[in-house]
């Protein structure tokens, strides 16, 4: 059996070696992408981030050599005055899974923001191997994060991200 720290290394040898999943094409497009859509909105607005901000393509290629699978919908709307949020769903086959919603406010800049913004959350959750339900996703922002309500939580990495994304776009 191989250790974590080894499966990752050959992970990241195997994506790197092969060239495919680490272009924009295998990032977006590859069946066995780990950011994933459904919603024929949100289709081009990774492909705008991806080509448009070099940090929205680098937290897509890091997600890309994670046991995270991203999953993201655009919903009409959130409980309060949230945009995005993201939920954790049961682990399966070697994967963790995460379920991201956007509500599509504002321009399409501020909407691939977004998107950037909950993609570092999701990375956040990557790098934290403990982090396997509901309950130790909220440990971690307990950790890292600043409480904005009852299991609602941010980050100043997510917040700066977003914030750079936008830059990026409109520079």
């Amino acid at each position: 059996m191989l250790s974590l720290v080894t499966w990752t290394a050959a992970l990241v040898i195997g994506f790197a070696g092969s060239g495919k999943p680490l272009t924009a094409e295998g990032i977006l497009e590859s069946p066995t992408r780990h950011v994933r859509t459904t919603d024929r909105a949100i289709r081009p607005l990774l492909r705008a981030g991806f080509e448009h901000s070099p940090t929205f393509a680098a937290l897509m290629r890091r997600l890309a050599v994670s046991d995270v699978i991203v999953y993201i919908e655009g919903v009409p709307r959130l409980p309060g005055a949230l945009e995005g949020r993201m939920i954790i769903q049961p682990a399966a086959h070697g994967f963790r899974f995460l379920r991201i919603q956007i509500t599509q406010r504002g321009s399409t800049s501020d909407t691939i923001a977004l998107l950037g913004h909950e993609l570092r959350h999701a990375l956040e959750v990557a790098e934290s191997i403990d982090v396997i339900d509901e309950q130790s996703m909220t440990a971690l922002y307990q950790r890292i994060g600043v409480a904005r309500g009852a299991h609602m939580f941010d980050t100043g990495a997510a917040q700066e991200t977003g914030r750079q994304v936008r830059r990026e776009l409109i520079a």
